[in-house]
């Protein structure tokens, strides 16, 4: 906001807590933090708009949401008023529900949880071989991606871009409904938005397909994915003799465009794990392998796997659906040259040691002379907090006051474990809330407790400069106890400086969400070529204007935020592991440096969304204009989906397993070392540098027969669900298949079960099921 508030009355401590914010738990919830305060205050756009976002249906006031539910209490759920949109093996649906029925839903008996959806963004930082990305795909092995899908979750495509012609299967537009295009297209089956276009629209060109990529992030992923290369180049001015071709050029694309700028207020991770089901059962429809890249995340959550969305897509990744995830570029010192614009370092850590600490568990420096931003609601710093235990929360002001005062009287159950509240003060709004795992859901998952605390101008006034201090104040903590915080702030504030128990915040274990669910592949950046020849329009804001021919490099202006350069080095913004349950993160590292690919013809704003062209203005354009060079996690992470499109290639014609843990089994044993890796796994490199040709050598013959056994098969008369767990010879290289009267469902193989196994609502109970083999056995069995 643009001023500091004078209200009369105020003094050290504003008279009480937020009312329509104080929640004493009396009893155990069913709502994550986000859900909470959605339901307590209708408030979604907390926290810079990252979590819980709200936007207005049919009059009501609606938000994205994970439930966890028995599948027989779905009806119920359809009667508050909820859509119900993608169900999900694992008990997990999306669906979006009015604010106003939070509490209700929570009520029924067959819920067990509930987490707000949250915002995601490009992992683009703002900002494969040298001369191009075919290096990933050339040396002794003839594959190109044919036969394989490549699905793109992204800004969307460039339908008519020539690298792409003739090979786009679908797409799912998330921003355009059909009461947009005149009902040219509809919602897909079984969802209630979006536009899904088919192929035949799609090949018609724009004349046929209202779908833009108006970004152009979406385009440059898919090019560089499996772009074909096809689109003119100029030599005579600098492009590259051997064009710009994709590493599985020939594999064939699905894509979703995600709301990233929420032009319908979807941009939200139930959105997402909706993109992932789509794409998924496209592929499954056509009898192709599908591996998915998502260049986008969050830096926010747990950082374990354990979000809903993270436990939603492992339960739709399996043998030949794989999903590949950017780590996130959020790695950063404080001695970078531009924190202005990239901020401070986004994690640190502490021990929860007692009271009478000298130095603060956690604190943070507002500078002084810092300008609010105009309006309320948008000025800010945060921390996602998670630790084991059970403690409170006070926050001592620049002015010394403490927040609450003490933790007696009206104070005594204010920031403890199992509370949410604010104080609105002349010195800023402060909200806490510090559900334990008993309250918010998370006991199932991880067993952690999550604080988050927001220092803003959500109640009027702009929070001073100074240093604001937070201590944790043990109730039942184990000794030595540590805490793991992630932190940012608004724009108005990058130059914050946050210290954990007196140490800076720094860029460890930042690898953020989805990239750190158990079944992806995460993918780190690392550098391998630091100049190109570009366009430098006379007016980058004029695109007719004309222009002339610079070699343009990293450290140079305008691209002189820039940290220096090592070739062959760790990027210097790729985000940074381990997780924090202690999995090697990134899994791998791919080129994410000056990468050359595909350019949408249709760019019309930046990817800042100012009026002025991102790639005109910092000269990315490529002397031809069918191209554009771009840096980021987003960039790598595309070179390692095309490369496993060739795996994946590779693994159907040896008839080999392509699950998750076998595809990161071939690309751990395959993964390249040298003397910027050192030694692995790493926080820096995961398992090593990403090598197509050594991974397929790991690529092994699978099975060519199965025999099935089915080891149980139950109906619930309650829930109405049958339960089917079977074993197979050929595990994990057979899809399994239960059928019985009237039904049947793919079953999906736990390796920590050594079983397959599979849940359907089944409103009768069947007499018998029988579970049939992609390889050939087959078993029936009486259900119990």
């Amino acid at each position: 906001m643009s001023t500091h508030s004078t209200r009369a009355g105020l003094t050290a401590l504003l008279t009480s807590l937020l009312t329509s914010a104080a929640l004493a738990q009396s009893a155990p919830s069913k709502l994550d933090v986000h859900a909470e305060r959605l339901a307590t205050q209708g408030r979604g756009h907390f926290g810079g708009g990252r979590f819980a976002p709200t936007r207005a249906e049919a009059g009501k006031l609606v938000a994205d949401l994970f439930i966890d539910i028995d599948r027989a209490a779905l009806p119920q759920l359809r009667g508050l008023g909820v859509d119900i949109r993608t169900v999900l093996p694992n008990g997990l649906v999306t669906a979006s529900a009015p604010v106003s029925a939070i509490r209700a839903i929570a009520e029924l008996p067959g819920v067990r949880f509930i987490q707000a959806a949250r915002q995601l963004g490009l992992r683009m930082d703002v900002a494969t071989g040298p001369s191009g990305l075919n290096a990933l795909a050339t040396g002794s092995s003839a594959l190109t991606g044919s036969g394989v899908i490549v699905g793109i979750i992204d800004s969307g495509i460039d339908i008519e871009h020539p690298d792409f012609t003739g090979r786009i299967l679908g797409v799912w537009d998330h921003t355009l409904d059909s009461t947009d295009v005149g009902g040219a297209a509809a919602a897909p089956v079984g969802y209630t938005y979006g536009t899904e276009w088919d192929a035949a629209q799609i090949q018609g060109g724009y004349a046929t397909c209202a779908h833009r990529d108006e970004n152009g992030h979406g385009t440059h992923v898919a090019g560089t994915s499996a772009g074909a290369g096809l689109a003119p180049i100029d030599v005579a001015n600098g492009d590259a003799a051997d064009g710009y071709r994709g590493v599985a050029f020939e594999a064939d694309f699905l894509v979703v465009e995600y709301d990233f700028d929420n032009v319908k207020n979807r941009n939200s991770t139930a959105a997402m794990v909706d993109a992932v089901a789509w794409i998924f059962a496209q592929a499954t429809a056509l009898g192709r392998p599908c591996v998915i890249n998502m260049s986008l995340g969050s830096d926010f959550g747990p950082h374990d796997g354990t979000l809903a969305e993270e436990r939603g897509i492992d339960a739709l990744t399996g043998n030949g659906k794989l999903v590949v995830v950017a780590a996130g570029n959020a790695a950063t010192t404080y001695g970078a040259g531009r924190r202005d614009l990239w901020g401070a370092p986004l994690h640190g850590t502490g021990v929860i040691s007692g009271t009478g600490e000298v130095v603060p568990d956690v604190s943070v420096e507002l500078p002084v002379g810092w300008t609010p931003l105009a309006g309320t609601g948008n000025d800010y710093v945060f921390f996602d907090l998670w630790y084991r235990g059970t403690a409170r929360v006070q926050i001592t002001a620049p002015n010394g006051a403490k927040y609450p005062p003490n933790f007696s009287g009206a104070y005594k159950n204010t920031w403890k474990t199992g509370t949410a509240s604010g104080f609105n003060t002349s010195q800023g709004y402060l909200y806490v809330s510090n559900l334990p795992g008993s309250q918010n859901g998370w006991e199932t998952n991880n067993t952690d407790n999550n604080i988050y605390i927001e220092i803003s101008d959500g109640g009027g006034t702009a929070p001073v400069a100074g240093v604001w201090k937070i201590d944790l104040v043990p109730v039942s903590i184990a000794a030595g106890e540590t805490f793991h915080s992630w932190n940012t702030s608004s724009s108005s504030l990058t130059l914050a400086t946050y210290r954990y128990e007196g140490a800076l915040s720094d860029s460890v274990m930042t690898i953020g969400a989805p990239a750190t669910a158990k079944s992806v592949i995460s993918v780190g950046a690392y550098q391998t070529k630091n100049e190109w020849v570009a366009r430098q329009y006379l007016d980058w804001s004029d695109p007719t204007s004309g222009w002339l021919y610079v070699l343009q490099a990293y450290g140079v202006p305008p691209l002189d935020y820039y940290e220096p350069f090592v070739l062959g080095g760790v990027a210097n913004f790729s985000s940074r592991g381990p997780s924090r349950d202690g999995r090697t993160q990134p899994f791998i590292s791919a080129p994410g440096v000056g990468i050359v690919a595909s350019l949408s013809q249709v760019v019309g704003q930046d990817l800042f969304g100012h009026e002025d062209s991102y790639y005109r203005r910092l000269n990315r354009v490529n002397p031809s204009g069918y191209y554009a060079t771009l840096q980021g996690t987003s960039m790598a992470t595309p070179c390692a989906t095309g490369a496993i499109a060739l795996l994946l290639e590779d693994a159907v014609s040896k008839g080999a397993s392509m699950t998750p843990d076998a595809m990161k089994a071939a690309l751990k044993s395959g993964a390249r070392l040298d003397s910027h890796t050192g030694a692995v796994p790493n926080g820096d490199y995961g398992w090593g540098k990403l090598d197509v040709d050594l991974a397929m050598g790991f690529i092994t013959a699978g099975p060519t027969s199965d025999t099935v056994a089915i080891t149980s098969a139950t109906w619930s008369t309650k829930k109405k669900q049958l339960t089917v767990r079977a074993t197979s010879t050929a595990a994990p290289s057979a899809t399994l298949t239960a059928s019985w009267a009237g039904g049947s469902m793919v079953l999906t193989w736990n390796a920590s079960l050594a079983a397959y196994s599979g849940v359907a609502l089944v409103p009768t109970k069947p007499t018998t099921v029988t579970v049939t083999s992609s390889l050939g056995g087959s078993a029936s069995a009486p259900v119990n």
